[in-house]
């Protein structure tokens, strides 16, 4: 003869002894106690918390020959022809297997009859399966109900049920146990059935259980059957840990050992995402933990170190996981997917993953925690073929303290203003008394072929046209083309004054001069002494007789053309000497039209003209 399992043997028989669900035991007895028990009820509620349980203690209470303020007596013979089944006066209907409208035809025809009790209870377990003329079919008597009729609909999904319906009952919703108060009952009943439970093991008998009362005692007696190796204890504090210490290979290490105990991935994912939640809830909301409240502690410091952003972008690549795994051949390669997606920033690109990133970065400052070392610069660029020169990060210019102070470095020939048009002075070179140290200013040279051609993207061809006029004083002063490009250098100036201070090692700042007498940016912007101002107009004058190449031309001839699509620019000849009269016009029949060219790859085709 087979053991009658534990969920079945400790089911409740009184009110009294519902767990967890106090504000039903409360409605029900009330009604009962002072005869205001109301025609129709709805249980609803998650699996295993005590509905199709309170509806026969209902059924009992309401037909029990000795009641005690709202309890049954489970004594008299109705009460105990109600635990066997075999009373007259209840009749449970499974909805699921009996959705049909005639299943309803047929309960609505019996319920007119009498019954030997006072009232005639129906119990329909998952009623949100009827069909809708089933619906329909139910409706009418649940309005107009026999007087000795009681209805007593259960569901664990109340939103697929018709309004109408629901507008009719009584409408009690069941919760989840606490875990603390299923920890007690769990270890009465163990203590009850004669059971050697480990600690550690009725920890993992709640985990499983998830707040349901006879999902826990299912397992409890899977424990008492196999004993502690009953139920697989998954690690998943060590995936956490993984997605805080951003280590793919931590994590990739405990879903392999998870799934080498025997769990299947669709399992250890649904796993995963309800330890994320109750993390998530552990910052939120703790009363909605579904864990004893000596684990809630663990659980919510761990959810700090990991925070809001991390714990949600986990719960929704775990889940959209989940959802595909229904049709892939191979459900475990999508959950290794999203581990190295949820512990590795170079494999995730979606917003998701910057908030997240921010998120970690705020609570580290928050917390004190140092910035990481930022990445090293890019190596300086051969400008003679575009590529990063080899060992550049090593010829790079030395730092202060390994070399003496030099004299200052003459502007090179190429861009001394020529002679100036009006009748201001020359710019003045500098004393050599006050020379700059190599540590806070740079060259004509460094500017031209190491830090300009290092630039990437748009800061790269915003400043092709600037050119040199000086720097001292870690100040490097640009002449650009006129105003209007000026102000496009402005919005690339941090990028470049990085690049600078790279390369010089000691901040850099940028001041940008107008060729056509402008000024602006940088440090004293705007302050437009002579020798400032004449320089770069002398530059643009076209009555210039020097061959230096005319620095404030919308565009640097010396430096090639910037290319988005790829890292390297193509390099040009230089058309210095080309003249523009040698130029002449092809001739008129050599120029071939679009049809003149299919014509000639298609002989004997014809040209027709479409009409309107």
């Amino acid at each position: 003869m087979a053991i009658q399992s534990l969920y079945r043997r400790y089911r409740p028989r009184r009110f009294s002894e519902l767990k967890g669900q106090d504000h039903v035991v409360r409605a029900l007895r009330t009604a009962v106690a002072e005869g205001r028990e109301g025609q129709a009820y709805l249980f609803s509620g998650p699996r295993g918390t005590g509905k199709t349980t309170s509806a026969r203690i209902l059924a009992k209470v309401l037909n029990c020959e000795n009641p005690q303020d709202g309890e049954p007596c489970c004594e008299c013979e109705s009460c105990l022809s109600v635990e066997r089944g075999t009373s007259y006066d209840v009749h449970e209907l499974d909805a699921a297997s009996n959705n049909g409208v005639e299943a309803m035809r047929d309960l609505i025809e019996k319920a007119s009859l009498g019954t030997p009790g006072r009232h005639k209870v129906y119990i329909l377990d998952e009623v949100h399966m009827l069909t809708k003329p089933a619906e329909a079919a139910l409706l009418k008597t649940l309005e107009e109900p026999p007087p000795h009729v009681v209805f007593v609909l259960a569901t664990t999904d109340p939103q697929k049920m018709s309004a109408t319906i629901i507008s009719r009952t009584q409408h009690l919703q069941f919760h989840l146990l606490p875990a603390d108060t299923l920890a007690e009952h769990v270890r009465w009943v163990a203590s009850d059935a004669g059971l050697d439970v480990s600690e550690a093991a009725i920890e993992q008998v709640l985990t499983r259980g998830g707040g349901s009362a006879r999902d826990t005692l299912s397992a409890l007696e899977l424990v008492a059957s196999t004993g502690d190796d009953g139920i697989t204890n998954l690690a998943l504090d060590e995936f956490v840990e993984a997605m805080i210490d951003r280590d793919p290979g931590r994590a990739l290490t405990m879903v392999a050992h998870a799934i080498s105990l025997g769990t299947d991935s669709r399992t250890l994912t649904e796993e995963l995402i309800g330890y994320l939640r109750n993390g998530f809830l552990s910052l939120m909301a703790p009363e909605l933990v579904q864990l004893p409240s000596h684990r809630l502690d663990g659980l919510a410091e761990q959810a700090q170190r990991l925070g809001a952003a991390g714990l949600v972008r986990g719960i929704e690549l775990l889940g959209a996981a989940l959802t595909e795994m229904r049709h892939a051949p191979d459900p475990r390669v999508l959950l290794d997917v999203a581990t190295v997606q949820l512990t590795a920033d170079s494999v995730s690109d979606d917003t998701s993953a910057l908030v997240a990133r921010l998120d970690r970065l705020e609570r580290q400052l928050a917390d004190g925690v140092p910035a990481a070392a930022p990445a090293p610069a890019a190596p300086p660029v051969d400008p003679s073929t575009g590529r990063a020169a080899l060992g550049g990060r090593v010829r790079r210019a030395p730092a202060p303290t390994d070399t003496p102070a030099e004299a200052p470095t003459e502007p090179p020939a190429e861009v001394v203003p020529a002679a100036p048009t009006r009748s201001e002075p020359p710019a003045a070179a500098p004393s050599p008394s006050v020379a700059p140290s190599p540590s806070n200013s740079i060259s004509a040279d460094a500017w031209e072929n190491t830090v300009r051609p290092s630039l990437r993207g748009m800061p790269r061809a915003i400043y092709a046209p600037a050119a040199f006029v000086r720097s001292a004083d870690g100040v490097l002063t640009l002449s650009v083309p006129n105003a209007v490009h000026r102000g496009k250098c402005e919005q690339h100036r941090a990028a470049v004054e990085r690049a600078l201070t790279d390369f010089a090692g000691t901040a850099i700042v940028i001041e940008l001069v107008d060729g056509d007498g402008g000024a602006g940016g940088g440090p004293g912007a705007g302050a437009g002494d002579g020798a400032d101002d004449a320089a770069p107009r002398r530059s643009a004058s076209p009555s210039s007789t020097t061959d230096t190449p005319d620095r404030s031309a919308p565009a640097n001839r010396d430096e090639p053309p910037f290319d988005e699509a790829s890292a390297e620019a193509p390099s040009f000849p230089d058309d210095d000497d080309v003249d523009l009269d040698d130029l002449i016009d092809a001739p008129p029949e050599s120029v071939k039209t679009p049809i003149d060219r299919l014509a000639e790859a298609f002989p004997g085709s014809e040209l027709i003209e479409e009409a309107g």
